[in-house]
């Protein structure tokens, strides 16, 4: 089971009533005075620890405040590979310097002080426990509790279901050559533009359903750069590796042929006129592509996407310009089902296969013209 935490608020439990009234469970509580009096004197007098011999004793207590005991959670969100159920955790306490959280047994959180806000994935179905252990400033506990949450299946677990969890805006299509599951999906896919190299301004794109999924993941990817725009050359092109037809000619289909690769161009910069430009700001080295050597910003960027799409597993065969003179301008990205399983030594990137030799899209005549006339700043 995967679990991805953080000390931050996610969703809350669907439908969770708040605990108050008759409804509020104690929990398994220990109650430990944190300090007290030595001795019967009449003289308030500091102990070993600084604190008055007279001051009253501090209860440590420790109460899992959400998820609520016997809640059942759908897992309804996705991450663009799996569903998932979003849990926020909220443990509060009093008289606690840390708090440990445990599911099914195994620690997966810890935060300082009293109070405690854990958000939690949980990928497999079934009735798991969390717990919350609170620890005074010796390390020792005193105080814990525990409740039992139920995860279900999703709703929707088909490609469909998946693209509505993640929210992208997308209709189905009807019966199209070579795609499996044909979609429609609107160019703004998690807050980044998919627009085709001579358009101005993004179109929707015909692909299969996956592809769809994939997309939201390589969004997630770009952000961090800076980048809100994906500048490609096509998806769908019903046709096969070197040219020639599918079904028609002796040759092996591209995966473009089932709406399951993208030709990226270039990348846009949020808030300028910048762009990464493959055919221009990749240079080609000798040697591995990854990690590779940069030589200056935009390269630098460039080949860190190229690895981390591989070494992520977002699609499963990356051509790059250094594969060969058919792909000086774009990333090839496909989803080759059972074709190189991507390892963290990114084997996907660039890889030694016979017959990959995956030609580019025909370009439009205003391509030129398109690239000579866009800005471009450092």
């Amino acid at each position: 089971m995967r679990l991805l935490l953080a000390v931050a608020l996610l969703l809350a439990a669907c439908g969770e009533p708040s605990r108050g009234g008759s409804e509020m469970r104690t929990g398994s509580v220990g109650v430990v005075p944190t300090f007290g009096p030595s001795d019967a004197g009449a003289d308030a007098r500091a102990d070993d620890s600084g604190a008055p011999e007279d001051a009253p004793a501090v209860e440590a207590t420790l109460r899992i405040e959400r998820p609520m005991d016997g809640v059942t959670l759908p897992r309804a969100a996705s991450d663009g590979v799996d569903f998932f159920a979003a849990i926020e955790a909220r443990v509060v306490g009093t008289g606690l310097e840390r708090i440990e959280l445990g599911l099914d047994g195994m620690a997966v959180g810890m935060s300082t002080g009293s109070t405690g806000v854990f958000a939690l994935e949980l990928r497999t179905d079934g009735l798991h426990t969390l717990s919350a252990v609170g620890f005074d400033a010796s390390g020792i506990e005193r105080a814990r509790d525990s409740v039992e949450i139920t995860v279900t299946p999703p709703d929707d677990g088909s490609c469909h279901g998946m693209l509505d969890a993640l929210g992208i805006d997308w209709e189905p299509r009807g019966p199209t050559q070579g795609i499996a599951d044909p979609v429609r999906v609107e160019p703004f896919i998690n807050d980044v533009s998919y627009r085709y190299v001579s358009n101005e301004a993004p179109t929707a794109l015909t692909m299969d359903c996956e592809l769809a999924a994939r997309l939201f993941r390589l969004s997630e990817l770009v952000k961090p750069y800076g980048i809100d725009e994906v500048i490609h050359i096509g998806v769908y092109n019903y046709r096969c590796i070197g040219g020639g037809t599918p079904g028609v000619d002796d040759c092996t289909p591209s995966q473009h042929a089932y709406a399951r690769a993208i030709d990226i161009w270039g990348f846009g910069l949020a808030g300028s006129d910048t762009e990464y430009v493959l055919e221009r700001d990749w240079i080609i080295t000798p040697g591995s592509t990854c990690p590779g050597t940069a030589t200056g910003e935009a390269d630098r960027v460039l080949h860190e996407l190229a690895c981390a799409m591989g070494a992520d597993r977002i699609f499963q065969i990356i051509l790059t310009p250094n594969y060969n003179a058919a792909h000086r301008n774009h990333f090839h990205v496909d989803m080759t089902s059972g074709s190189m399983t991507v390892r963290s030594t990114v084997q996907g990137v660039d890889p030694e296969i016979v017959g990959l030799d995956d030609a580019c899209l025909p370009m439009p005549p205003a391509w030129q013209r398109a690239f000579q006339n866009r800005p471009f700043q450092h």
